[in-house]
């Protein structure tokens, strides 16, 4: 946090007076969990000491998030996919069971025509 001013170093020097600012952070419980300290020259020789409790430091509203935009690679937003119907979701599974079904239908009659005929032979 810059208060104005160019920060200083060690190897810097300040010729003439110079205003301290000591900032002190606590916490709900008063223990100290931050210190910042800065020097700028000023026209007067000044110090100030300021303490800033936990509770002193204002909590802003909670804020309110829409749902996040998803783009592809391109930067382009998705395309979204139609619903597919019956068919072409399950026409896999519904191809060889009409196979099947229309494959081993016609034994029964062979059976039966071999049934009449040998009884007929018979007499």
């Amino acid at each position: 946090m810059s208060l104005g001013g160019p920060a200083l170093t060690r190897q810097d020097s300040i010729d003439g007076p110079v205003t301290e600012e000591i900032t002190l952070f606590l916490t709900s419980d008063n223990s100290l969990y931050h210190i910042s300290y800065f020097v700028k020259p000023s026209s007067a020789q000044n110090t100030f000491v300021n303490v800033i409790p936990d509770k002193a430091i204002p909590v802003g509203p909670d804020p309110i998030l829409d749902d996040p935009v998803v783009v592809t690679a391109d930067g382009e937003a998705p395309k979204e996919e139609v619903e597919k119907t019956f068919l072409q979701k399950y026409w896999i599974y519904i191809i060889p069971l009409v196979f099947i079904l229309l494959t081993s239908g016609g034994g029964m009659g062979q059976q039966q025509q071999e049934g009449e005929g040998g009884q007929a032979g018979g007499n």
